[in-house]
């Protein structure tokens, strides 16, 4: 019932906020549908890990713990997006750049790409993952390119373009995994992933090994893996700060929670760890080049982007080395950067809104101008590079720990130089933005508090998941290493 309930809110709300037209009128029903999203979702995901997988409408609809976490995901970052929209968009009428007529069709596209996420972790059908990917991205598209500058509507075309080849490219790896499972589920789905875990031992490997790689380009173009990310910067650096926000802090991972579906699959029907090591490379890849685009980087926003390519890169890896510290790791980092992405890119919001501009060279005194924004730059700056004591810190941490456990002395060795040279670059960056002269005076700004507390939900779980892990997340994260270690139990 209230996975059912779930699934079926964020496209009620949508449709309510399309038909009102008074901006608070809609914002209430705004924060009112994020807010009830938050609690079911967290009912359902509690359920998951007290009592295991929950199912409705037969099988087609099917959590598990893997979901379970990235449903977490979504709806936290769904409801702290939400609050910091309003007052965003706010800013964004009063200065011109939003017609007050487009704020219907951003909140309603707004809860319809929240609902297609949802969907994407929720469906048992690996045929109808692949068409949820695939609405996600034809959704965020109209969301990228929300304010209809030139810059704005190229990214948006880049972005579809690319992300539809891709995902062009998995329906290969989806139909081929299909066909190695014609002959041993005779009267049962095909493609519904529970059933094909019940048979992966007996999947052909050549035809699972193809179909794995296909399912990697084509998903990973979504997930941002390098050399696959083009579109990402594009994307990340037009839309909408709280769109912005979902793109790297959920949409990346949901892509991710595809290709690890189908790795689980692949893991046992194809012997000799072939797609453990098609994820590490494409992993350690995605670090590599990430690297010197964080380091010469002087957009704001488009180096957030860059970092997300690394730490999608990171989470690959992790799951790729797997091991009981590996999967530990590489789901904690799952969750670990979403939050501190989702609070870097509200951060961004903020300062783009008040300098005018996301090029960091003319974003300079911010925690002069902006007390408390200043702070968070810094704090989240500090957490996304693995500075203690941050979360981001133990499940980096974790994942070099897993490199050296595996004896992948390679991967240690790129992972260590490219997360100090990272460190190094946006550690220059932050003390740029925050303490660097401005151009001209500013004086202190603070923004409302609703914008306030969407910008405390991340920073609080940032920095709690770094000094005390409570037993129940700690729980919950070695339930999802045991269920990618070995299946559902």
């Amino acid at each position: 019932m209230f996975l059912i309930a779930l699934l079926g809110l964020p496209p009620l709300t949508a449709v309510l906020c399309r038909a009102f037209r008074a901006p608070s009128v809609i914002a209430s029903i705004h924060a009112l549908g994020g807010f009830a999203t938050l609690c079911l979702g967290l009912v359902v995901v509690g359920r998951v890990f007290a009592d295991g997988p929950v199912t409705a409408v037969g099988a087609s609809v099917y959590v598990d713990q893997l979901s379970a976490v990235l449903i977490a995901v979504i709806v936290v970052l769904d409801f702290a997006a939400a609050l910091y929209s309003i007052g965003y968009l706010q800013r964004e009428v009063q200065s011109g750049a939003v017609p007050v007529s487009q704020l219907p069709w951003y909140y309603c596209g707004y809860h319809t790409f929240i609902w297609t996420m949802l969907v994407t972790v929720s469906v048992n059908n690996l045929g109808l993952l692949w068409v949820a990917v695939e609405a996600t991205t034809l959704v965020s598209a109209l969301l990228v390119g929300f304010h209809r500058t030139p810059a704005a509507l190229e990214a948006a075309w880049k972005y579809l373009i690319l992300c539809t080849v891709g995902i062009v490219i998995a329906l290969f790896g989806v139909l081929l995994t299909y066909y190695a499972s014609t002959r041993l589920t005779a009267g049962e789905s095909g493609l519904d992933w529970t059933v094909l875990m019940a048979h992966a031992g007996q999947l052909d490997p050549g035809i699972m090994r193809l179909a794995f790689v296909f399912v990697l380009i084509g998903f990973g173009t979504k997930a941002g893996l390098a050399p696959l990310h083009n579109w990402l910067p594009d994307a990340h650096s037009q839309a909408p700060s709280p769109i912005s926000a979902l793109l790297s802090g959920v949409l990346l991972e949901c892509a991710l929670y595809a290709i690890f579906r189908f790795h689980m699959l692949a893991s046992i029907a194809v012997p000799g760890g072939f797609s453990s090591r098609a994820l590490v490379t494409l992993g350690l890849i995605s670090v590599s080049v990430a690297v010197p685009f964080i380091v010469v980087q002087r957009d704001l926003k488009r180096l957030l982007a860059y970092s997300s390519v690394e730490h999608v890169g990171l989470i690959a890896t992790a799951i790729g080395l797997g091991g009981s510290l590996g999967l530990y790791a590489g789901a904690l980092h799952l969750f670990n950067h979403a939050i501190a992405k989702a609070l870097l890119f509200f951060v961004a919001g903020n300062l783009t809104q008040r300098y005018g501009t996301t090029r960091m060279s003319r974003i300079r005194g911010v925690v002069r101008a902006m007390p408390v924004t200043g702070s968070l730059l810094l704090m989240g700056m500090f957490a996304i590079t693995g500075l203690p004591p941050f979360a981001i810190f133990l499940s980096e941490f974790g994942i070099v720990g897993a490199g050296f456990a595996q004896g992948n002395w390679l991967a240690v060795a790129i992972l260590i130089v490219a997360l100090g040279i990272v460190f190094a670059a946006a550690f220059g960056h932050a003390l740029d933005m925050a303490f660097g002269r401005p151009r001209t005076s500013l004086e202190k700004l603070t923004f409302p508090r609703l914008r306030g507390g969407a910008l405390a939900i991340p920073a609080g779980l940032m920095v709690l998941l770094g000094v005390y892990m409570p037993p129940a997340f700690n729980s919950a994260l070695q339930q999802v290493a045991g269920l990618l270690a070995s299946g559902p139990r």
